[in-house]
């Protein structure tokens, strides 16, 4: 079950905005025991109205109208915040998690009903969903508990880099993932990174795109086989994995210094396999600075998936990994590059001062948020926020592992999904949440 109280599974937003809350009232006597209130709220898709019937100061019934909302999933909340309004003898509701703008709307309008006003809140930022909230509490140790994470490394020249995921129990790596990025022609029909086509792709040279090797496999793979390679770069990536698991870290590394590392792979024949063995190796030793889940199930039954979205705007693109048992999210983790200026101390992905950075415009740097928290931090408390980036995004992680994928999904799909998130602050907290189900769903 999802982690919470009460909630309501929102499939899609309800249209109401605390914006705009001027209210109107009125009220008609039955007999001199009874009345009949009204009060409308203004809310973004239109009016929110109760009307309420009050015998000796207490409110009997109440009836909550909305015209503009989704008669499945609006109907469902309205329905249970009559009752609260009724049990609570006022507009001083609990709400209901998930809906909560829509809560507010009927606070407003029940208070306006009641010949009251509440006083609004100041607005949250863009980037920040709140300006106060707890900051996730330190790592908790788990004995024998699986820890994921992520490396950004140079495996193969200089024109490109290399992203490599791993998550590990102990010392042993049980799952891996590796995929590259490369600027290739945008004449070719290449697939590149999400928000290619907007700001984020403002950032290129022209003639260029940011593509994945993995999802531009078939093109990618006709210019290796141009030079003689027999086997997909897909494929090669799967053979890698497929050599690091069940290995421990230090046996992979081993192996990544053996000048003859391909030879020891089955299935791979990249001149380079030795960088991608250590681009694992790296990534397991970053897991193990991780928060664990604990697992005591088998470990082969478990798939590890990575997608790339646009969970945050249009400036930069996410990369969330979902390991999963085919019905619940085990573990996640999520990171965000985006382009930022050289000016600013910013650490550049791997080959940013090579061939791959002479395809970005002057001034600009491909850098992944994670790797520079402090500074994108800094920018985001400009903004209102108290929580950092990297934080956000670990109590997002911190939340879902262990959630079903289902869940997750209904999670995502609630007006306001960051309120049931300790710790998370971020107004595109559904972004995230679904570039995650999008990995688990493979």
């Amino acid at each position: 079950m999802m982690k919470r109280i009460l909630s309501i599974a929102l499939s899609g937003a309800l249209c109401f905005s605390l914006a705009a809350c001027g209210g109107s009232s009125s009220s008609t006597a039955a007999s001199s025991a009874a009345e009949t209130l009204t009060g409308t709220a203004k809310g973004f898709g239109g009016d929110v109205t109760a009307t309420l019937t009050v015998e000796n100061g207490t409110i009997t019934a109440c009836t909550l109208t909305g015209d503009s909302e989704t008669p499945d999933i609006g109907g469902a909340a309205l329905e249970e915040l009559q009752k609260q309004v009724v049990d609570a003898n006022g507009y001083e509701i609990d709400g209901v998690s998930g809906a909560t703008v829509t809560s507010d709307a009927v606070r407003k309008a029940v208070a306006s009903a009641m010949g009251e006003e509440i006083a609004e809140e100041p607005a949250a930022s863009s980037e920040a969903a709140s300006s106060e909230a707890a900051e996730p509490a330190e790592n908790v140790q788990i004995e024998g508990g699986l820890q994921i994470g992520q490396s950004y490394t140079a495996a193969h020249g200089d024109k490109c880099f290399t992203y490599a995921v791993a998550v590990v129990q102990d010392d042993v790596i049980v799952a891996a993932y590796l995929d590259e990025f490369q600027f290739m022609s945008a004449a070719d029909g290449v697939t590149g990174v999400p928000n290619s086509d907007s700001d984020f792709g403002a950032s290129y040279a022209e003639g260029k795109v940011l593509g994945s090797k993995r999802e531009n496999a078939a093109y990618y793979s006709e210019n290796m086989a141009s030079a003689g390679s027999t086997v997909a770069i897909d494929a090669n990536f799967d053979a890698i994995q497929n050599y690091a698991v069940g290995k421990t870290i230090d046996e992979l590394s081993t192996a990544a210094s053996d000048e003859n590392a391909v030879d020891l792979v089955s299935g791979a024949t990249l001149v380079d396999t030795a960088g991608y063995l250590n681009a694992i190796a790296e990534a397991a030793r970053n897991a193990q600075e991780n928060q664990a889940v604990e697992f005591t199930g088998e470990s082969d039954q478990l798939t590890l998936n990575v997608a790339y979205g646009a969970a945050h705007g249009t400036k930069c693109f996410t990369l969330a990994s979902a390991l999963t048992d085919g019905e619940n999210i085990v573990l996640s983790y999520i990171d965000d590059l985006q382009f930022m200026s050289t000016d600013d101390g910013v650490v550049g992905v791997p080959n940013s001062d090579g061939g791959f950075g002479e395809n970005i415009a002057e001034g600009k740097v491909l850098a992944s948020k994670r790797e520079n928290n402090d500074y994108y931090s800094t920018n985001m408390a400009a903004a209102g926020s108290t929580v950092s980036i990297a934080a956000n995004f670990d109590a997002i992680q911190n939340h879902i592992n262990g959630m079903s994928i289902a869940d997750t999904e209904a999670l995502a799909a609630e007006e306001s999904p960051v309120d049931s998130i300790s710790g998370a602050t971020l107004a595109d907290t559904a972004g995230y949440l679904n570039a995650v189900v999008a990995a688990a769903q493979g």
